[in-house]
């Protein structure tokens, strides 16, 4: 089995926590620059994202799907409720990844040098992930920290990530105190974590 990604994905980084914790055998490859590369680079994928995973003549793309793919093949139990399909999973899960998209675009713009200042398109990305934040803190009670999942894993992801970028503050306490509970309760997810996969400094 092998996952195409970059360390610092928050995307990937969702896969690599549930194949960390279903302690599964695999490749992972750095495909470098997500802002450069070509099909080759991206294992195939028509949208040149990460991750990709190939588990011998399967192949994925997409978190999500990766990730049930990985839960049906690793726990059919499905423990940490990877495969749920309620309306707040859904809805919670709709939100972190708008959140996430709209944080890549601003990223991507900036690591090729576009003044994301000076563009109204930006500034709308940015009032997003805001909006989608307050959204989450709103409706926090939605999160399970206490039986962290896949929600809860997702939310870890995102929100160490934009702590890493610094795209904005993130006055949060709620959605911050779950991301430590779920942290101090699946050790797991240091391993992942962006500043113990490259230390600011």
């Amino acid at each position: 089995m092998t996952l195409y990604a970059t360390p610092l994905s928050h995307f990937s980084r969702k896969v690599r926590i549930l194949l960390d914790l279903y302690a599964v055998d695999y490749e992972f490859i750095d495909i470098g620059n997500v802002a450069e590369g070509d099909l080759k680079t991206f294992a195939g994928n028509p949208l040149l994202k990460v991750p990709v995973l190939v588990d011998g003549e399967t192949w994925i793309i997409e978190s999500d799907h990766i990730a049930r793919y990985v839960a049906q093949k690793f726990d059919p139990a499905d423990r940490f409720r990877v495969t749920a399909s309620g309306l707040d999973d859904l809805n919670l899960r709709a939100v972190l990844n708008g959140i996430m998209t709209e944080e890549v675009k601003v990223i991507l713009a900036r690591r090729t040098g576009v003044p994301v200042e000076q563009y109204r398109f930006f500034a709308d990305a940015l009032e997003a992930i805001a909006n989608g934040l307050m959204w989450l803190e709103t409706n926090a009670g939605r999160f399970t920290p206490g039986e962290p999942g896949y929600r809860e894993f997702h939310l870890v992801c995102l929100f160490q990530h934009l702590e890493w970028y610094e795209l904005l503050p993130l006055n949060y306490p709620k959605l911050r105190s779950i991301v430590e509970e779920t942290v101090r309760r699946v050790p797991v997810l240091v391993k992942t974590a962006p500043l113990t996969v490259k230390p600011k400094g």
